[in-house]
């Protein structure tokens, strides 16, 4: 009696679903990485070496695929630097100053920041999903930021500006790509902000110490990983499939912020994540680009080309 084979198409299949769930696990560790390097280290310095170990990593890449960094736009890559770096600093400030999980729910924002910024910018239909992921987000932003929660305050004003300004570099990202590689675009962010954030050094350099080392390699490791999970991801299942799952990188920072901090939610901001998780999958499941949750942790994704099931979404 013959088995039933196992196709490559079966499993991909079900692989993506562990990429996907793989990058939004790394994105909550490379989170708490931060912390504990920013303990030590002034956010400067760690912001810095998050840009030059992207940079590092990325430069092969550029080797092996043979790209050209030349380009005929370099206005908007340097916006896509300034925004996508800008948006890093606050980030790093909200992880240091709120929750993990709400530090990252802020940044998470994106999405619904894309959409907003693709109808004003690249003139793209003010759909109705994007109508409702907007009121969504609205209630859910209400909820959180009431007056007596932690995270009413400057640290999580920082975290919903960072998710306004990745959505906008993220914006500038899908410009670029129409005339430039998407190898070049990433390597142009990494190079752009590790110029910018070297600067602060030359006033308040501290040398980091052996644990530092650690902390600041496995920042640049998960943020990585956590990248390269999604555009596996995306390789293998449509967007509309993968992109909601990123929001399950709450749940990660939620249970290391507990395990190693002890942080709970209370009940408005626990309705607050789940208002604004839904805005965030309403806009993901009207796209066909990926407008996936990620922080700014170096370099956007590297937009893989559209498989058969993206042709049919789209």
């Amino acid at each position: 009696m013959n088995k039933p084979s196992i196709t490559s198409t079966d499993t991909d299949s079900k692989a993506w679903l562990g990429f996907a769930l793989l990058s939004a696990a790394s994105f909550a560790v490379m989170a708490a990485c931060v912390r504990m390097a920013s303990e030590s280290l002034p956010q400067s310095e760690v912001v810095f070496f998050r840009n030059f170990i992207a940079l590092l990593m990325l430069l092969p890449l550029l080797r092996h695929n043979r790209v050209s960094l030349k380009t005929r736009r370099f206005d908007l890559h340097l916006l896509r630097g300034i925004s996508g770096l800008c948006a890093m600093y606050l980030y790093f400030i909200a992880i240091n100053g709120l929750h993990l999980s709400d530090a990252l729910l802020l940044n998470y924002t994106s999405p619904v920041f894309i959409a907003i910024f693709a109808v004003l910018w690249l003139k793209e239909q003010w759909t109705m999903p994007r109508r409702i992921a907007l009121g969504l987000s609205l209630i859910g932003l209400a909820l959180l930021f009431h007056p007596s929660a932690g995270i009413f305050s400057l640290a999580g004003l920082c975290g919903l500006a960072s998710g306004a300004l990745a959505g906008l570099a993220l914006t500038t990202t899908k410009r670029l790509s129409d005339t430039d590689d998407p190898v070049s675009i990433v390597v142009w962010f990494a190079l752009i902000a590790s110029v910018v954030s070297a600067v602060p050094l030359l006033w308040g350099f501290v040398l980091p110490q052996a644990m530092d080392w650690l902390w600041l390699l496995a920042v640049g490791l998960f943020g990585s990983l956590g990248q390269l999970g999604l555009t596996w991801a995306y390789k293998r299942a449509p967007v509309t499939r993968v992109s909601p799952l990123g929001y399950t990188g709450l749940l990660f920072a939620g249970f290391i912020g507990f395990m190693a901090w002890g942080e709970l939610p209370d009940i408005p901001g626990l309705a607050g994540m789940l208002f604004i998780t839904a805005a965030g999958i309403a806009v993901a499941r009207e796209r066909s680009t990926p407008p996936s949750p990620q922080p700014p942790s170096g370099v956007p994704i590297i937009e893989a080309e559209k498989n058969p099931g993206d042709m049919e979404k789209s």
